[in-house]
């Protein structure tokens, strides 16, 4: 009866040590694969800068809480190696059981951050010369030099209440250059100012009478007008006295004896319908 028993006891233990037995070699198999994986979990976890990025998400929110990421299924992939370093291997996992540890469960490695771009630092405008710089001075534009002058004598003429006509003599200042007479002339052209037509001065010289051109020969010089010169609405009196205003401000100069008409180029023999001869050379005495 005793060896009953005792046959009953070892077939009841037998199952359960075998199953012990297999459970242990199980934990084993396990962490022997976990040991000689070691070094590509650690290669993995260096290669996407997983302690780099936690580091980094704990600097930038330091009073928000680190939520505490799950453990991954045992089909989850490890994230993939960086282009330039080679993939690390997945290690194989071990099927699991109810009662055994087993391998201890990766964390998934964050989002690698993008790096925070600077602005760049804008160049300061550059400063506006003040007024009165010489960079301002260098862009103002230059101040027109002046232009230099002469006094001319003009002679106009005035009517009096009688009818009268009478010579003026005008002193002006005019622009100075190589051709004095010709300035004379010119300026006496363009009539009398506003001053001295508040002094009653006329000019008698047909309007838009033009000067083509003055040469002087030994004492005598020799005036070509325009067309224009030879009508004078004044009649025989407008002739002479025009024919005076030319030949008293050309023979102002001391060169100049006396004048002879020309126009268009052309000598003429009279001025005008009326008869006044120009056909010579004419002097202060031929009036």
């Amino acid at each position: 009866m005793a060896s009953r028993k005792r046959s009953t006891a070892s077939s009841k233990g037998g199952p359960s040590n075998t199953g012990c037995l297999l459970w242990l070699i199980v934990l084993v198999a396990i962490l022997i694969l976990f040991l000689v994986n070691i070094g590509k979990i650690r290669a993995t976890l260096e290669s996407t800068n997983f302690r780099e990025v936690v580091k980094t998400q704990r600097e930038k929110e330091p009073d928000k809480p680190q939520p505490v990421p799950s453990a991954p299924k045992v089909e989850d992939e490890l994230p993939a190696a960086p282009s330039d370093k080679p993939a690390a291997e997945k290690p194989t996992p071990e099927p699991q059981s109810g009662t055994g540890s087993t391998a201890p469960a990766e964390q998934p490695a964050a989002a690698k951050p993008e790096p925070v771009q600077k602005p760049a630092a804008q160049k300061p405008a550059a400063e506006k010369p003040a007024a009165g710089s010489a960079a301002g001075s260098a862009t103002a534009p230059a101040a027109a030099k002046p232009v230099p002058t002469r006094q001319a004598q003009l002679f106009f003429v005035r009517i009096d209440d009688d009818g009268i006509i009478v010579r003026v003599e005008v002193k002006r200042a005019v622009p100075a250059s190589d051709s004095p007479l010709s300035d004379s002339l010119g300026a006496l052209l363009k009539g009398p100012t506003e001053d001295e037509l508040r002094r009653k001065l006329i000019s008698l010289v047909p309007a838009g009478t033009r000067l083509l051109g003055a040469q002087v020969r030994g004492s005598t010089a020799f005036l070509n007008f325009s067309e224009e010169f030879m009508y004078n609405h004044y009649g025989i009196e407008g002739y002479a006295g025009q024919l005076k205003q030319i030949v008293y401000t050309a023979t102002a100069f001391p060169t100049v004896q006396d004048v002879q008409i020309l126009i268009e180029g052309e000598r003429h023999d009279y001025l005008g319908g009326e008869g006044v001869y120009i056909g010579r050379p004419l002097s202060r005495n031929s009036f």
